[in-house]
């Protein structure tokens, strides 16, 4: 779900071939996916095989060349700014110009009306043909000089960098103090920093090594916001949460990850906001405010999106091909 790898910083091979396999329990079918990616490589690829659960046959083979992945991670990210974004988006921050980083403005659409974006990249070429790409599909772009002017500026980010060294929050001076006593004070005794009402949604980081923010961004963010994931083994696995860091305090919860940090799935974010809109609210940044003022949602990717997306295929499919032998 990363950048480009053309947009990459180091130029050295990585190149891959993931076979992945996922179902859903009571469903009809069942999915294995096959995906490549990395540089030398020019985009993704790959395909979704589709089994049946009660025979073992194969249903359907998709010749997707990676674009349901796209499509997927793009809804996964959606959903997650739709639960924690505030509600009044004057910016939307993108960190990386490659094919996700398109995907997921397309998405955000449906989710904000904002139309303004601050862009970050590594490589001049790419950044501009982003640029124009995106102004096509109405959107008012400006190119950022740092990554931290996304933090300075933009109350949603989205980073879709497939980066082995923390991009977002280096070298960043500010932190939010906690509201919850059990956590304590800043540990570096750092003041609180006037930052609005935030949201950030992690793409780039999905797999051993690779990481977008820094750590003293998400121990800020544990501290005095909320963390999720898609899944809470897999982000400590091969998400940005694989990282230690002696100042987390998920050890204080019931049931912190592997690594240590307070993070929740995005399952539970959804039940959530579903019970907040109950009560009038929009969504979790609705709800909290300034008490929780920001919130990450880390996105590795999970095999359930294939079989989701997998099955909204083939019913289309087995529709359009009904209608067909109507007309006929």
């Amino acid at each position: 779900g990363g950048e480009d790898a053309d947009d990459s910083s180091s130029k050295e091979y990585a190149a891959q071939v993931c076979i992945k396999s996922g179902y859903v329990t009571g469903a009809d079918t069942f999915v294995v996916k096959v995906a490549s990616g990395g540089y030398p490589l020019r985009s993704n690829s790959g395909c979704i095989q589709v089994f049946s659960q009660k025979t073992g046959k194969m249903e359907a083979l998709l010749m997707d060349e990676g674009e349901l992945t796209e499509l997927r991670t793009a809804a996964a990210g959606a959903v997650a700014a739709w639960c924690m974004a505030p509600a009044d988006i004057n910016c939307i921050g993108m960190l990386g110009t490659g094919i996700q980083a398109r995907y997921q403005l397309r998405f955000l659409k449906h989710i904000t009306g904002c139309r303004e974006v601050l862009v970050y990249g590594r490589t001049p070429e790419n950044i501009k043909k982003y640029v124009k790409d995106c102004e096509k599909e109405g959107w008012n772009v400006r190119v950022a000089k740092h990554p931290n002017h996304l933090l300075d500026n933009c109350e949603l980010i989205v980073t879709t960098m497939s980066s082995r060294q923390p991009v977002l929050g280096v070298d960043w001076k500010y932190t939010w103090e906690s509201s919850s006593p059990e956590y304590g004070p800043d540990p570096e005794g750092r003041p609180k920093g006037k930052i609005p009402l935030q949201h950030i949604t992690c793409i780039g980081s999905d797999a051993s090594g690779k990481a977008e923010l820094s750590l003293d961004l998400l121990v800020a963010a544990e501290r005095a916001g909320h963390l999720y994931a898609d899944s809470k083994a897999q982000t400590a696995e091969r998400g940005e949460f694989q990282r230690r860091d002696p100042r987390t305090v998920g050890h204080k919860t019931v049931e912190p990850t592997c690594t240590g940090w307070r993070v929740g799935e995005l399952g539970k974010a959804i039940q959530g906001c579903h019970f907040f809109r109950s009560q009038g609210k929009i969504n979790l940044s609705d709800a909290f405010g300034d008490k929780k003022p920001i919130s990450i949602f880390d996105s590795s990717g999970v095999a359930v999106l294939d079989c989701v997306i997998a099955e909204m295929v083939c019913s289309a499919l087995a529709k359009a091909e009904k209608e067909g032998e109507r007309e006929r």
